[in-house]
């Protein structure tokens, strides 16, 4: 398998499992991105929208051989960080950063439900920690903060860390 790969099938489990607020994943940061990008697809006079840049922070590789010098597979574990960017047009900061709250909980919740992100043959785990008792999501959260001077947009930035393992049979 490869980095792409892996990458790929987080992008299109997310984007398909139905997330409040979200709107988008992206593979990799744009150099720009458009205001409405954060609100593609909503109703008029929707006040949120979030948008997650993928990220693969580490890669580790480590042999699993326990059938001899010759059989054994190949665990890849990564350090996925998803960069969410939540921007809100609420009249009050409380609001949006009350919005980024129900988006984290829908993403948990989205991650808990299946640890395999919609392929078992590509991913092995996810959201499951790297072993027993290790952390299995890390989340980062700050306060939300106007952008454009007293416009009337907020935004709040989080970020979720979560250990992606691929067991590769080379």
């Amino acid at each position: 398998m490869s980095r792409s790969a892996v990458r790929d099938q987080i992008a299109t489990y997310l984007e398909g499992a139905n997330v409040t607020f979200l709107n988008s994943v992206k593979k990799f940061p744009a150099k720009f991105t458009s205001e409405m990008e954060f609100f593609q697809g909503e109703d008029p006079g929707h006040s949120s929208g979030c948008i997650v840049y993928l990220y693969i922070a580490t890669q580790k590789e480590t042999r699993i051989a326990v059938g001899g010098a010759h059989n054994g597979r190949k665990a890849v574990e990564y350090d996925f960080v998803l960069d969410c960017f939540m921007r809100s047009t609420h009249r009050k900061s409380e609001d949006a950063g009350a919005d980024n709250d129900t988006f984290l909980d829908a993403l948990v919740t989205a991650i808990r439900a299946d640890r395999n992100a919609g392929n078992a043959t590509l991913i092995f785990q996810w959201g499951e920690g790297n072993f027993p008792g290790g952390v299995d999501l890390d989340i980062t959260s700050y306060y939300p903060r106007t952008i454009n001077g007293s416009a009337t947009t907020t935004q709040v930035y989080s970020q979720v860390r979560v250990t992606v393992i691929e067991i590769d049979n080379t």
